[in-house]
C-alpha cells in the first residue's frame, strides 16, 4: 500500500484501472475540496495498480480521534481476495481510530472475504442502500408502459432537451433552484451549494443535461459522470413542473439516446432505495427503465474502540437523522 501526496499523480494511476465510481472521480474530488476534511490518496502500486481510492479524514464528534471515510474505490475486475486482504490489512496499521468504507462497485464475494480477513465488518447500522440499477445503453431499450406514457406527455408538451457544454453562473443557479424545489418536496436533508456545484461542473469528467419547457424555462437537469464506456447518475434536479409534464422520464431517455450514439455500454443509476415509504418512488422511477438490478459491495467499517463505534452510530442516527436501510 502506497500513500500518494499529489492528486494529479493519483488520478493518472487511477484511470489505468478501468471503471471509476463517480464518488472516486476527479470531479467529485474537486467538489469535496469545498467541504471540511483532509483528503488522502492510496494505491496498491504506482506501476501496476489494482486498487486506488481517496478518502476524507475528519475528527470523530466529541473526541480528538481521527476517522477515515472512503466513499467507493476503484478496483480491477480481476483482483483476487489475497490482494484485497493484503492492501486493507496494511491500511489498518495507519493511525486512524476508525475507517468506514462505502463501496459502490458491483458486489464481489472475493472483495467481502478479503475485507473480512483484513479485519473489517459490516457497520452497526446501514445508512445507504447497497442496490442500484445498471441500464445497458448498448442494448435495445425496453422501457415499461408508464415510462413510455410519460415520454409521450413530454413530447406533447413540446419540451426541449439540451446538453450544456459551458456552464454559467445563471445555469448553476437554475440547477440549484430546481434541486431546492425537489428537495423541499421530498424533505431531503441537504441542498446544493453554488461553489461546490460550480467546481463539479467545471471538471472534464462531468456532463450536464437540461430540459426546458416550450417557453424556454429550465424545468429539469441531470448531472452525469463520464467514464467512457461507463456513465453514472450523480444529481437530479426536477422542478414541480417537471413532475407534471413527464420531464424526468424524457430527460433520462434523451440521455440514454445520446450515450448510445456515442457507444457507451452502461449507465449506473446510482443507488435505488426500495421501501414502504417515500423513497420508494425513486425505485419505481428507475425500475421503469427495466435495467439490470445489482448489489454494491456496500458499507464496511473498522473501529479500534467499540464505544466510539456506538457513539458514531448514535450520532448518525439521532443527530444527523440519517435514513437507515
Amino acid at each position: 500500500m502506497i500513500q500518494i501526496n499529489d492528486s494529479e499523480v493519483f488520478f493518472q494511476i487511477q484511470k489505468k484501472i478501468g471503471k471509476i465510481p463517480f464518488t472516486q472521480s476527479e470531479g467529485w474530488y474537486k467538489q469535496q475540496l469545498q467541504q471540511k476534511g483532509n483528503i488522502v490518496f492510496f494505491v496498491d502500486s504506482k506501476t501496476d495498480s489494482n486498487i486506488a481510492f481517496w478518502g476524507k479524514v475528519q475528527n470523530i464528534p466529541f473526541t480528538q480521534n481521527k476517522i477515515l471515510f472512503v466513499n467507493g474505490e476503484t478496483i480491477s475486475q480481476d483482483i483476487n481476495e489475497k490482494k484485497i486482504r493484503s492492501f486493507y490489512k496494511k491500511l489498518l496499521e495507519l493511525n486512524y481510530t476508525a475507517i468506514e468504507f462505502n463501496s459502490n462497485s458491483e458486489y464481489n464475494i472475493d472483495y467481502e472475504i478479503g475485507l473480512r480477513r483484513a479485519g473489517f465488518v459490516r457497520p452497526i447500522g446501514l445508512f445507504s442502500c447497497p442496490l442500484t440499477i445498471n441500464f445497458q445503453v448498448s442494448e435495445e431499450f425496453r422501457f415499461d408502459n408508464n415510462w413510455k406514457r410519460n415520454v409521450k406527455k413530454a413530447i406533447a408538451a413540446e419540451l426541449q432537451f439540451k446538453e450544456i457544454k459551458n456552464t454559467s453562473t445563471e445555469i448553476v443557479l437554475d440547477v440549484i433552484s430546481m434541486f431546492k424545489e425537489m428537495a423541499d418536496l421530498k424533505n431531503l436533508g441537504y441542498q446544493l451549494e453554488e461553489d461546490s456545484l460550480t467546481s463539479l461542473l467545471k471538471s472534464h469528467d462531468m456532463r450536464l443535461f437540461m430540459v426546458y419547457d416550450k417557453l424556454g424555462t429550465p424545468i429539469a437537469a441531470r448531472i452525469v459522470h463520464d467514464n467512457k464506456p461507463f456513465a453514472s447518475d450523480i444529481y437530479a434536479a426536477n422542478s414541480i413542473e417537471a413532475r407534471d409534464t413527464g420531464a424526468t422520464y424524457f430527460i433520462m431517455q434523451s440521455i440514454f439516446e445520446v450515450l448510445k450514439k456515442e457507444n457507451y455500454k452502461e449507465f449506473d443509476f446510482g443507488r435505488i432505495p426500495p421501501s414502504n415509504h417515500a423513497t420508494d418512488s425513486v425505485y419505481v422511477f428507475k425500475n421503469a427503465s427495466r435495467g439490470k438490478k445489482i448489489q454494491y459491495n456496500g458499507e464496511w467499517s473498522f473501529y479500534k474502540n467499540h464505544l466510539i463505534e456506538i457513539l458514531m452510530f448514535f450520532y448518525k442516527n439521532f443527530k444527523l437523522k440519517k435514513q437507515r436501510y
